[in-house]
């Protein structure tokens, strides 16, 4: 039998739990079963943690420990709260009942607090997480190439490793987008945490000529500036995205991507990416970053060094080239909202 490790509560919805709930959801479909861990639902104190940690997280994995068989295969969404004792049951368990394991990564902390530099990392348990954890696991499922050889430096053996390629977005069929012939500029669109702390170069876009459009929470700007469209959940948002391009970009400023949170895009897979893609449109992304191979090879957007070259870019993409472009987008939606990509590497792990 195999298992995904479920971690979410029945009705809760925010943009952090698609990644993970699609996981949960293709896996069904090949079909595994679901062992649910519960989430802390409300903050509290330390202490209050420490407790609940140590009684739903252990009898989580003691449950886990007497259910699965020699033989098994469990889906590991990485990362889960409660690493340390995530990381004593996942060896435990491949012990005595010969599981296997295979890991699936969401993020890495000890990339992204770090802005690429393990040596830098100050938290233990981040390095129990992102070393331990996935050294003792049997697959570990990396984003891309640039991922995968920072595992290596890590010391995760390579054989172990799959490329993920892109995220999944699962969402229900939606219309090819088209673009009219004699249309003469190009439209852009960013979706996603709109805090200045996080995003500020947002916030800049808005004093550039761009026809803009902005998408999700903690818009500090005017609430009544028709360029804000409001925020949505992650179900319903795919519906709302209207305009020729999605902006992939992260940090402080236009030139390039800043701070950790920037610099963690020379890595990851930002999910944003494969919202865009399941709704059809292409992307703009940083050069430097590692999704901005796949944009390239697929030819499903375009990638540039500084978003203040943005307007002249876009006037010079020609209709043709636009209309290429959105071909291969409307082509390749249809895998990542089908799940494609993560039933590839699921089988790869073999």
């Amino acid at each position: 039998m195999d298992y995904v490790i479920e971690t979410r509560n029945k009705g809760q919805q925010h943009a952090g739990a698609k990644a993970p709930d699609d996981v949960v959801t293709i896996c069904k479909q090949r079909g595994m079963e679901t062992l649910t861990l519960p989430i802390l639902t409300s903050k509290k104190g330390k202490f209050s943690i420490q407790l609940w940690l140590l009684t739903v997280c252990v009898s989580f994995w003691i449950r886990t420990l007497f259910k699965v068989k020699k033989g098994d295969r469990i889906v590991w969404q990485h990362p889960i709260y409660g690493v340390r004792y995530a990381y004593f049951f996942i060896r435990l368990i491949k012990k005595w009942k010969k599981v296997t394991f295979i890991a699936l990564i969401h993020d890495l902390e000890s990339l992204r607090s770090t802005g690429g530099d393990f040596h830098l990392m100050k938290s233990s348990t981040s390095v129990i997480a992102d070393q331990g954890i996935l050294s003792n696991c049997d697959f570990v499922i990396s984003h891309n190439q640039f991922m995968t050889n920072y595992l290596l430096e890590i010391g995760i053996v390579k054989d172990k490793i799959v490329n993920l390629e892109i995220f999944d977005y699962l969402c229900p069929e939606i219309p090819d987008r088209r673009v009219a012939q004699s249309q003469s500029s190009y439209s852009v669109l960013v979706a996603g945490n709109l805090e200045s702390a996080k995003s500020a170069y947002v916030y800049q876009l808005l004093d550039m000529d761009l026809d803009l459009s902005l998408y999700g929470v903690h818009f500090e700007g005017d609430l009544s500036d028709k360029r804000y469209k409001g925020a949505f959940l992650p179900d319903e948002l795919i519906n709302h995205l209207d305009a020729n391009f999605g902006i992939v970009w992260d940090g402080t400023s236009l030139e390039e991507c800043t701070g950790n949170t920037g610099q963690y895009l020379r890595f990851n897979n930002p999910h944003k990416t494969s919202l865009y893609l399941a709704a059809k449109l292409p992307i703009i992304v940083w050069d430097q970053a590692a999704v901005a191979r796949f944009v390239l090879d697929n030819n499903v957007g375009i990638v540039i060094s500084s978003l203040k070259d943005l307007p002249k870019v876009l006037e010079n993409i020609s209709i043709q080239e636009y209309e290429i472009m959105l071909k291969n987008v409307n082509d390749l939606s249809d895998k990542v909202r089908s799940g494609y990509y993560t039933n590839k590497a699921l089988d790869a792990c073999q």
